[in-house]
Order: C-alpha cells, then sequence, then structure tokens
C-alpha cells in the first residue's frame, strides 16, 4: 500500500528526516539571517508604539530603522532560499548536500523575493484580521516551496505556480495550526531557559538579579516580544523545509514520479 503523497502526517514525517539530512549547519544559515529581522521588528514596532500620535514627528528616525528592517528583510529571504535549497537537495539525493547549495538560481531568488515581499505586504496590510495574516502565512509557506521552480523570469510566472499550488490547501492550514502549536512550545521552552538559567545563578553564584528577576519576566512585554521572535526562527527551518516537501511532493503525484520513486525504494529494499 502506497501512503497517500499529500497528506499532512506523512508530509510532516518526511519533513522531520529531511531536516536531519540537511544538516543543522545550512539551518544555521536561515536562523542567522532571520535573527536581525525579527528582533529589527520588535525594536521597528516598539519605537512606533512608544512614539503614538507623536510618530510623525519623527519621520527621519523612523525610515532609518525602517530601511534596516528592510535590508534585514532581504537577507533573511536570502537565508531562506539557501536552507530551501538544501532541503530539496538532501531530499532528492537521499544525503547531506555539499557546497552547491550555495549556487541558488538567480531568476529563482529573485521570484522569491517578489513573491515573498508580496506575502509580507498582504501580512501587514491585514494584520487587523484575523484571516489575512493566516493567508498571508499560507502564501509565503508557498513562495518559499515553489522557489526553485521558478525558472523563467517575469512577474506572473511565481504567481502561476503559488495558485497551481495552493489546491492542497487542507494541508497548508493543517500546517499552520501545527507551526503555530510548535511555535507557542518553542517560546516556553525559551522563556523556561531563561528562568532556569536565572534560577542557577541565584542558586549556585550568589548573584543579586533583581533586576534581572524584572527584565526576564512576563511583566517585560520587550523580553516577552524577543521571546516570541526567538520562538518563531527556532521553528523556521521546519516550516521552510515541510513547504519544500508539500511541494515536491505535489509534484511528484501529479507526473507519476511518485510511483517510480516507491517502485525503485522497493527494489533496492529486497535487493538487500
Amino acid at each position: 500500500m502506497i501512503r497517500a503523497p499529500l497528506s499532512t502526517t506523512s508530509v510532516l514525517d518526511e519533513t522531520t528526516e529531511v531536516v536531519a539530512r540537511a544538516g543543522a549547519g545550512w539551518a544555521a544559515v536561515v536562523a542567522a539571517t532571520s535573527l536581525p529581522y525579527r528582533f529589527l521588528q520588535v525594536f521597528f514596532l516598539e519605537r512606533v508604539m512608544e512614539l503614538g500620535e507623536n510618530a510623525t514627528h519623527f519621520g527621519r528616525a523612523l525610515t532609518q530603522i525602517a530601511t534596516l528592517v528592510v535590508i534585514a528583510f532581504l537577507v533573511s529571504r536570502w537565508g531562506r532560499a539557501i536552507w530551501a535549497r538544501a532541503c530539496r537537495l538532501a531530499e532528492e539525493q537521499e544525503s547531506a548536500p555539499g557546497r552547491e547549495v550555495w549556487s541558488v538560481p538567480p531568476v529563482a531568488l529573485l521570484s522569491y523575493l517578489f513573491t515573498a515581499s508580496l506575502a509580507e505586504l498582504l501580512y501587514y496590510s491585514t494584520a487587523i484580521t484575523i484571516i489575512g495574516p493566516l493567508l498571508a502565512a499560507a502564501i509565503s509557506g508557498l513562495a518559499i516551496g515553489t522557489c526553485e521552480l521558478n525558472t523563467k523570469p517575469g512577474v506572473t510566472p511565481p504567481l502561476r505556480l503559488i495558485a497551481r499550488h495552493a489546491r492542497a490547501s487542507k494541508q497548508l492550514f493543517a500546517f499552520l495550526f501545527v507551526f503555530v502549536v510548535a511555535v507557542m512550545i518553542a517560546f516556553i521552552n525559551i522563556t523556561v531557559a531563561f528562568a532556569a538559567g536565572e534560577w542557577l545563578a541565584h542558586a549556585f553564584a550568589g548573584l543579586n538579579l533583581a533586576r534581572w528577576d524584572l527584565l526576564l519576566s512576563f511583566r517585560n512585554k520587550h523580553f516577552v516580544r524577543l521571546a516570541m521572535a526567538g520562538a518563531i526562527v527556532a521553528v523556521e527551518p521546519f516550516w521552510i523545509a515541510a513547504h519544500v516537501v508539500l511541494v515536491r511532493r505535489a509534484g511528484v503525484a501529479e507526473t507519476g514520479e511518485d510511483l517510480r520513486i516507491w517502485f525503485r525504494r522497493l527494489q533496492e529494499k529486497w535487493a538487500r
């Protein structure tokens, strides 16, 4: 019996294998490039909230911060493209990828930057709603999943690819639920790790950490936002890998390649 190629559980199971095969080194690339963007996001939003109605009087300062956010955004999407390529190669070769991961096709990278920017714009423009951010997250996942399928330059080809693979909407929204839960678990782990470190410093080092008790508590909204940003970065490699696997499985299912792969693996199993 062949497993359904687009079942959510089978895609998630294969995702863990792909992430392990791709290696922590390439996952570190996406984490290192995403952290500055997430932290600058928090910094910019906090400055806007602090200024409130007076934000219009600090246009130059906010513009400078926003420029840094945009640059960090582009760098983070480049890191995502690197990791997505590593995941694809790990899945195809069934072994750890090498230096070829750095060779992201320019057309694929530029197309992804375009679609990722549209998804980010949709997210911020609909942030006060519930459906808008969820739709933006789904589009963002498909954008990175279809990144290397873009071989023709232009505005419409990457959008058509996303629309074609959006037929797997059941899996996409299942991913949203799974990874929202994963982010919350990662957030809890991060806050518990800081609390444990603080407790150890109290218990064994005898340090006076009264100020840190406040800084690393839920009363400090800055700490909560940074911990949430860190949780998103921790889950991000799995999020990207899941969409790469989903798009690839959808492609092989359309062409019948899944049956050939299954039969080849069955032959290899019996040959042993």
